[in-house]
């Protein structure tokens, strides 16, 4: 699935499953290599997939976004997006793992999936890559 279509689908899934005002949603996603994001985001070498910033908008290393598992990286980083910035930053990331998680389990069962993904799952694929 190209990268404009996967936005389409996921701010979509977005309006149905959240309170967020998908329309509000105008932040550009950057693909990087990996070490330029790590650049970015830790100043050298860490495990960053993606990231998202007012400055920067959303950042994602090189993925094949076919892939669910990667689909929810962006799904999770839009979720931020959307996020109100009085918001503690622990609250912004339970939030957006729990959606992140629920857009895991729906596509799964909706693809007939042998097991159902979730966030930890797909780390421990990723991690095999």
């Amino acid at each position: 699935m190209g990268l404009k279509k996967l936005i389409f689908f996921l701010l979509q899934w977005i309006s149905i499953n959240t309170e967020y005002d998908t329309s509000k949603f105008d932040f550009p996603v950057n693909v990087l290599k990996p070490s330029e994001l790590q650049e970015i985001v830790c100043g050298g070498k860490c495990p960053v997939l993606g990231f998202f910033s007012n400055e920067y908008g959303i950042l994602l290393v090189e993925m094949d976004f076919n892939d669910i598992c990667n689909q929810s990286i962006l799904l999770h980083e839009m979720i931020h997006s959307l996020q109100n910035d009085s918001v503690e930053i622990a609250f912004k990331e339970k939030e957006a793992y729990y959606f992140q998680n629920k857009f895991l389990e729906e596509l799964s069962l909706k693809n007939d999936m042998i097991e159902i993904l979730n966030v930890k799952k797909c780390r421990s694929y990723q991690r095999r890559d």
